[in-house]
């Protein structure tokens, strides 16, 4: 049996007429292939011969009760009434050993009841379905002869708990596993959710301190117009017009310097470091406490002594100045004591490649308290810049992130030398 979407467990329509048409075919297969195997020399006679009323009877009330079975999915107890009504009146009407044809939509009807009430299922109504099953089969052994007035009460008890207990438990069984599989679907749904809402929180933080960084940098550029302007109107005494403009431009310099001072302000971190102290050149700084403190961590610098930061915008250097401490973050929690590197490259004319490598954790690795969203923010702060990041495990079991900054303009060193690369 499928399940609609909304309701675990729940028979669709489609499976209610599909077992509706089951049990006709079912029982008018068994109407048709019984009466010529029975109507043998010595037989009682009790079942009716194909084509006869009795026969035509019965085949009435399994179409009936296979119709209830059709319909069960929006009135179920509705069909179960009609079942034990058709299954009673047979019973009484025509009474033989081919009425227990009866007992396939009998099953049918009480598998589909548990199966759309699940464990909302009363107790009165699985009652009165075992109760129905009971008197019709004992009414009809003893209207037919079959057995006496107590024996018929115990076929008919029998009987109500294979046609209704066995399907009752089976359904109640296959309903729950849904349940408990469509609980499981939920908490996974619940789990993705809260891992989205986590990465949302992680990439709103970096652009918070994205703003921060940007706050510095055209702070710094506009003071340095606001100056620039200042100079320009001390020396420009003889002409009263480009006095006016020079003072313009000062003025609107530092009414935009105030509107940003004032907008970014309330996201300013009193432990943030300088802009100065954020910059490719500082790195090294940046590195040279974990050395001292005994951590393995290696340096390489290429050109030998060149200026890194030469040429790459100052939000650049400050995405490259991050990426290298919360990369030696995530070695120091992920691989704690293993060793690490970091290369600085300089050598092409158009960009400065950052890699920070470590090497495989030399003891058991701990289970972090919490999921870092690292990686998340050094993938902002590049797509910021014009940046690209890749990082992913090293074939010895460690790990590497690579962080390409573009250079806004060529180097000092490589203007020297034509643009040649070491």
């Amino acid at each position: 049996m499928t399940t609609s979407p909304s309701t675990p467990g729940r028979a669709s329509p489609n499976d209610t007429v599909v077992a509706g048409i089951c049990c006709l075919v079912l029982g008018l297969a068994i109407l048709l292939a019984v009466p010529p195997v029975a109507d043998v020399p010595g037989s009682s006679g009790t079942v009716p011969a194909v084509g006869s009323a009795t026969w035509y009877a019965i085949l009435v009330a399994v179409a009936v009760q296979s119709a209830a079975v059709a319909t069960s999915t929006r009135k179920p107890r509705t069909a179960v009434a009609l079942v034990i009504l058709a299954a009673l009146l047979l019973a009484g009407v025509a009474p033989g050993d081919l009425v227990s044809v009866t007992a396939v939509p009998e099953t049918a009807a009480a598998y589909l009841l548990a199966v759309t009430s699940g464990h909302r299922l009363r107790n009165g109504t699985a009652a009165a379905l075992f109760a129905g099953v009971t008197v019709a089969t004992a009414l009809n052994a003893v209207r037919s002869g079959a057995a006496g007035p107590l024996v018929a009460l115990g076929l008919g008890v029998g009987q109500g708990l294979i046609v209704v207990g066995v399907p009752l438990l089976i359904a109640l069984v296959v309903v729950g596993r849904r349940e408990v599989h469509a609980a499981h679907e939920r908490e996974i749904a619940a789990l993705t959710g809260e891992r989205e809402a986590l990465v949302a929180s992680a990439v709103a933080a970096e652009r918070v301190a994205l703003a921060r960084d940007l706050h510095d940098i055209a702070a710094h550029h506009l003071s340095g117009i606001a100056m620039l302007a200042a100079a320009l109107g001390r020396q420009i005494d003889d002409r009263p017009t480009a006095r006016e403009s020079a003072d313009d431009i000062r003025a609107q310099s530092m009414a935009v310097l105030g509107d940003l001072r004032r907008m970014v302000g309330l996201l300013r971190d009193d432990d943030m470091a300088p802009l100065a102290e954020r910059s490719l050149r500082a790195i090294p700084d940046l590195l040279a406490p974990r050395r001292t403190d005994g951590h393995g961590i290696g340096l390489t610098v290429r050109p030998d002594g060149a200026d890194l930061g030469d040429g790459v915008s100052a939000l650049a250097q400050v995405v490259g100045y991050h990426m290298v401490q919360e990369a030696l973050a995530n070695a120091s929690l992920h691989a704690p004591g293993a060793r690490c590197s970091v290369m600085l490259d300089g050598t092409a004319d158009d960009r400065v490649a950052i890699t920070v490598r470590n090497d495989r954790a030399p003891g058991p690795v701990p289970v972090p308290r919490r999921e870092g969203f690292g990686l998340i923010g050094m993938s902002e702060r590049a797509a910021l810049v014009g940046a690209s990041v890749d990082y992913g495990p090293t074939p010895g079991g460690g790990w590497q992130v690579l962080l390409v900054l573009p250079r806004e303009r060529p180097s000092h060193h490589q203007r020297l030398t034509g643009g040649v690369t070491s």
